[in-house]
């Protein structure tokens, strides 16, 4: 049973959790409706409806991809009125450690977790094909982005951040191809990429590495303005309609690592999805020092919430290049799922021990 400390600071945390997830996923939401403006100008007396059902669909993807981030910036906007009004301190002189303090945010951590899993498992796979139905009927959506494919013919992975089916045009492309003992052969990156027929792209702005059997790399670096490049993945492979997999559920997800064991993305979704679970915890691990732990940062009200924010922000962001390098084979999957995590969390716990308790 939650005493009566426990439920005052639940009473705080619950509806400043809630409020920071309406003001977050607004936000993000407001932004897309700009971008899609003029084609919602176009849909006239449709656009309400067609507004509605595509930002209904598009909600719990929103909510999966920020919900350890929003976690943290309730946790830190909480803590840090009670910080402001001495509540901590009068708790603290009371004889209550701040682990107790902490222990009802951290139980209710554990169900953001199952929820944040619950969205992923049962709620995003229903309506992820209705999403992606919808946006390209509706925006012409017909670009694809971040995506990865892999050509068994030639031993060699391609990643294109972005894709334009009208135009059959590549941006931001990099190329891994391999040895017979999957060691790497070369590496290319190019601004830009054309198809130009025969199963070539012309790429423009490249930078090619070469490595020799042993996967050591060989100088010098070779640039050129453009190079053609053959390969057995052509426009229509590019353009056809596919389900993105990170918005399918954990068994199919093992089934598409069964299915396709030689794509190195598959299996760092997989690993993704397991080590996802505890990211909450992380963050929490190392965001409550920074608002609650340490005296000099606790005199600053917005360096403590901002601080919140950064380490989410940087989080993300080593999530999205070890990621990157997961999927082009440059790092083992499970390395590139768990480094973040493994990093995070020692940084965390070491910044946790050092809080004054």
């Amino acid at each position: 049973m939650f005493s009566r400390l426990d439920r005052y600071i639940l009473r705080a945390f619950v509806p400043t959790f809630f409020l920071c997830l309406l003001i977050i996923s607004g936000i993000y939401i407001i932004v897309d409706l700009l971008q899609k403006l003029g084609e919602f100008v176009e849909m006239g007396g449709d656009a309400l409806g067609t507004g509605l059902r595509y930002y209904a669909y598009l909600f719990p993807v929103v909510i999966f991809q920020f919900f350890p981030a929003i976690t943290l910036i309730a946790v830190s906007i909480v803590l840090v009125r009670m910080a402001k009004n001495r509540e901590i301190l009068a708790m603290q002189v009371a004889g209550i450690s701040l682990y107790r303090i902490l222990l009802p945010i951290f139980i209710t951590t554990v169900f953001m977790s199952f929820a944040s899993f619950g969205d992923q498992e049962w709620v995003i796979p229903r309506l992820a094909e209705k999403l992606e139905i919808l946006r390209r009927a509706s925006f012409g959506d017909t670009n694809q982005k971040n995506i990865l494919f892999e050509d068994k013919e030639n031993n060699t992975i391609m990643r294109i951040w972005k894709y334009k089916t009208k135009t059959q045009q590549m941006d931001s492309v990099f190329i891994l191809a391999r040895y017979e003992n999957r060691k790497k052969k070369f590496t290319i990156t190019a601004k830009e990429g054309k198809w130009i027929g025969n199963n070539k792209w012309l790429l423009s702005g490249v930078v090619k590495q070469n490595y020799n059997e042993q996967g050591k790399w060989v100088a010098p670096v070779e640039q050129s303005d453009s190079l053609e490049f053959e390969t057995t993945i052509t426009p229509r492979e590019l353009g056809e309609i596919r389900m993105d997999p990170s918005l399918l559920n954990f068994e199919k997800l093992r089934e598409l690592c069964r299915n396709e064991p030689d794509n190195p993305r598959n299996s760092v979704l997989f690993h993704g999805r397991i080590a996802y679970t505890i990211t909450h915890f992380v963050l929490l691990l190392l965001g409550i020092p920074l608002v609650v732990g340490f005296e000099r940062l606790s005199r600053n009200l917005f360096l403590r919430v901002g601080l919140c924010v950064l380490v989410c922000g940087i989080f993300y962001a080593l999530t999205f290049v070890c990621s990157n390098l997961g999927n082009t084979g440059m790092i083992h999957p499970l390395l590139a799922a768990w480094l973040p995590v493994i990093i995070f969390g020692s940084v965390g716990i070491l910044f946790f021990d050092m809080m004054k308790m």
